[in-house]
């Protein structure tokens, strides 16, 4: 029986869910015990939330509301990848725009987002403009980091070496430098993405009158702590939908080989000439 050559991997076989489910349900005991000692206005039970968020899916509220948060991450969202990336690229190809670059990410780091909601409340006010620089301030840096570092350790013989074959610019781009480039720039995105949420909830909450941030203010004024802990479920929801049915199977669609997909015409699959 032969061995199978280190090249070749075998597909990779799909995670279980039931850790997931017993993880979740967990959880939800957890929190049903919890609410158990408590009154509804301090912590309302699971199936009080879940009767919440039914209510506000009947008032037409729910689907509002994540409308308009949607549209200030994504916009946002939009904006910092393509800064991000841009700028990225640019400091990893010349390492003066690098290093000129550097302060000003560290200082975007370093000031916590609600010093940017404050800063945009003042240059905005309140509505769509301040939920919308505050997340792209605070997801910038994170895209600009991971395609400053897929650049930096981009494999320079392989380069080379097709500089050598002088393999065509379409080739380089599409099988070499995009691939690669991909490799870091997914796990900034996911990062990036559940950072984006979280800060776009607190900014809506402060700023605007729309949204999920601001139905979530508007449920802790009135003490109605069961639509509080509704919304709060929904956000992260929310942020699940976007990782498992946005990024990662975007994620598996650009990069089959992280996955044992390999393409049906690939060289693999031929037959040998012996």
């Amino acid at each position: 029986m032969n061995p199978t050559p280190p090249s070749q991997h075998p597909q990779q076989q799909s995670p279980s869910l039931w850790p997931a489910f017993a993880g979740l349900g967990s959880f939800l005991v957890l929190w049903q015990l919890g609410a158990m000692g408590y009154s509804t206005v301090v912590l309302p039970s699971p199936v009080e939330t879940w009767m919440a968020l039914q209510r506000l899916a009947i008032a037409g509220k729910l689907t509002h509301a994540l409308l308009i948060t949607s549209f200030h991450l994504f916009s946002a969202f939009a904006i910092a990848v393509l800064l991000g990336v841009i700028a990225g690229i640019g400091a990893g190809i010349w390492p003066g725009l690098r290093w000129g670059i550097s302060p000003l990410i560290s200082a975007l780091q370093g000031i916590p987002p609600i010093g940017w909601i404050v800063l945009a409340l003042l240059w905005f006010g309140s509505g769509h403009g301040t939920p919308i620089f505050t997340i792209t301030a605070a997801v910038l840096p994170i895209v600009f980091l991971g395609t400053v570092e897929g650049m930096q350790r981009f494999p320079l013989p392989l380069a080379e070496m097709a500089q050598i074959y002088r393999a065509p610019d379409r080739l380089l781009l599409v099988d070499l430098y995009f691939p690669h480039l991909l490799s870091y720039l997914f796990p900034a995105l996911t990062a990036g993405l559940g950072l984006a949420w979280r800060v776009a909830v607190m900014a809506e909450l402060l700023s605007s009158e729309t949204g999920i941030g601001a139905e979530l203010n508007l449920a802790r004024i009135n003490l109605e702590t069961d639509e509080v802990m509704a919304w709060i479920a929904i956000a992260v929801f929310s942020i699940w939908i976007c990782e498992y049915l946005l990024l990662r199977p975007l994620r598996r669609w650009l990069e089959p080989w992280q996955h044992g997909d390999t393409p049906k015409n690939s060289h693999r699959d031929r037959p040998s000439s012996r």
